[in-house]
């Protein structure tokens, strides 16, 4: 037969127990200090004097009275010190309920920021070995995506999932807390650094299983960033903070994998911050302007449309290249607004331009993430009275692979009022002929990694000629970017390419010199420009 195990003593009757032991010693005290002093007044023989003296009263009667008093006041004494005892321990259970809510996560239970810091400040100045203290930091990947499609109650019970899963990995030495809604630290005493390295990649892994809730299937992955403690950092705060810039370099990297802190890290942050603060004050001052590269048709090589360029001269960095302010737009959040402001320069800029030429938006697979994406852009045209069909729309391979159905919605939006769209870049990324065929895409441009070397590399030219041949029994147009000599637009033009862009035909440059540039030569006679690697075109994605 097996023995019942104890219950565990709670905090709350640890502190009672403690407060009858202090009252038991003081009673006894009391108890022990009046028998002394009875002792050495002689307090019996007093009360024997006093009672031959007085052996004339009925002294039986008056000692029962007493002796009654006496267990009636003791009963009363204990009566009141149980009660006493239950206000105190219904007083404690309320203040560890307090204590408990100030510093536990109300859904996980697990600890929170607070009791996180305390904890970790106590193992540090416990740690006199100097022994590893891995301060790892786990943020969700999308969580607030998860939540708008599965509900908030399968997000909680996510929630609830993932710190079992951490207190599960952490094992009986670790410490799991839940910092924000979709971040949680582990703390991992005495961890080398191929030790973490496996543990982070493990439960990474673990994180992403997926689980059942509701009559679905969910999964979600997370992103991880390290600090090493006595290593990076002697104080919670700097290893907290040094584990976030780990977590942060960790997703603008590679999201769902992890990274640990380097020295440096700090100053290329504030590097990072200063630089995503005179962007957003340069896209709220409206100082990136859009530049016009000419979009040619092979067949005659007259000037068809424009792409829309992004350009920014910061006042004291002079021109910042499009590689390194565009995906800071992007991470910042300042690439929607950017984008409707070249929009709307672009489009009272091609009022100048000959022969009402369509103009060509780059659109950020971060934009397609907005619900209300495509009926901004349409009012913005409206406003404008710049006609639909005179736009064209630009998305890249990463934005079908980020979210085919959002990409989905928005072509169509888009196409039922006018609006063309292309699919930019073909060939680098993960684009199938499932996706081209979900997708009704009116262009296909190929991207300049091909164009370059059709002419001297046989691989390279059979790609394009099969891209052509594709896309052509697709009845899409093609288009091919980086034409930098008259060789590659002969061989195009020879290949059926319908239209093609690049420094042959023209740089990109603001609207009085794309009016000027755009007169009509033939594409495969006119002279080349000498090309200018150091002003490779960058769109606004």
């Amino acid at each position: 037969m097996t023995a019942k195990a104890k219950p565990a003593r709670t905090p709350v009757d640890r502190r009672v127990t403690q407060q009858v032991r202090r009252d038991l010693l003081i009673f006894c005290g009391f108890i022990a200090a009046g028998f002394i002093l009875s002792v050495n007044l002689d307090v019996v023989g007093l009360i024997y004097a006093w009672a031959h003296e007085y052996e004339h009263l009925q002294m039986s009667r008056l000692l029962g009275t007493i002796i009654v008093a006496c267990v009636g006041l003791t009963l009363y004494i204990i009566t009141r010190y149980h009660q006493h005892i239950g206000s105190l321990r219904e007083r404690l259970d309320t203040e560890e309920r307090a204590r408990r809510v100030a510093m536990h996560d109300q859904l996980t239970g697990l600890p929170n920021r607070r009791h996180l810091k305390g904890v970790l400040n106590w193992l540090l100045s416990e740690n006199e070995g100097g022994n590893r203290l891995a301060v790892t930091m786990i943020n969700l990947d999308k969580f607030a995506e998860f939540n708008d499609a599965h509900g908030r109650p399968a997000g909680d019970e996510m929630m609830m999932h993932i710190g079992k899963v951490l207190n599960l990995r952490a094992g009986v030495d670790g410490f799991v807390a839940r910092l924000e809604s979709d971040e949680f630290v582990v703390l991992l005493p005495n961890q080398a650094e191929e030790e973490l390295m496996d543990w982070l990649s493990a439960t990474l892994t673990a994180i992403e299983a997926p689980i059942i809730t509701g009559e679905k299937t969910v999964t979600v992955s997370a992103t991880a960033g390290a600090a090493v403690g006595l290593v990076d950092g002697r104080d919670a705060e700097t290893l907290l903070h040094r584990a976030s810039l780990a977590l942060r370099r960790a997703k603008s990297v590679n999201r769902g994998w992890f990274a640990f802190f380097k020295t440096g890290m700090d100053e290329l942050v504030r590097q990072r911050a200063l630089f995503e603060s005179d962007l957003w004050t340069a896209v709220r001052e409206d100082q990136i302007n859009p530049h016009f590269q000419p979009l040619v048709d092979l067949r005659d090589g007259k000037v068809r449309g424009y792409e829309i360029l992004a350009r920014w001269t910061h006042p004291t960095r002079g021109p910042i290249p499009p590689d390194q302010f565009i995906p800071a737009a992007e991470a910042s959040g300042a690439i929607g607004e950017m984008t409707f402001n070249l929009l709307r320069k672009a489009c009272r800029a091609a009022v100048d331009l000959e022969g009402a030429p369509h103009l060509s938006l780059n659109v950020s697979p971060v934009q397609l993430e907005e619900d209300d994406f495509a009926q901004k852009l349409l009012k913005t045209l409206d406003e404008l009275n710049f006609p639909a069909a005179r736009l064209e729309v630009e998305l890249t391979e990463a934005a079908l692979v980020t979210d085919l159905a959002a990409a989905r919605s928005v072509v169509h939006a888009l196409q039922e009022k006018g609006v063309r769209v292309a699919l930019d870049n073909f060939g680098t990324g993960h684009a199938s002929l499932t996706q081209l065929r979900l997708l009704p895409f009116d262009k296909l441009k190929i991207d300049r990694s091909f164009v370059r070397g059709m002419t001297t590399d046989k691989e390279a030219g059979v790609m394009v000629r099969a891209i052509i041949s594709m896309a052509r029994s697709l009845g899409l147009t093609v288009v091919a970017e980086g034409v930098e000599t008259e060789d590659q637009a002969r061989a195009l033009a020879g290949l059926g390419c319908d239209m093609a862009q690049g420094y042959y035909f023209g740089r990109a440059t603001a609207t009085a010199e794309a009016r000027r540039k755009a007169s009509s030569k033939p594409a495969a006679t006119a002279a080349a420009p000498a090309a200018d690697p150091a002003a490779t075109p960058v769109t606004t994605s």
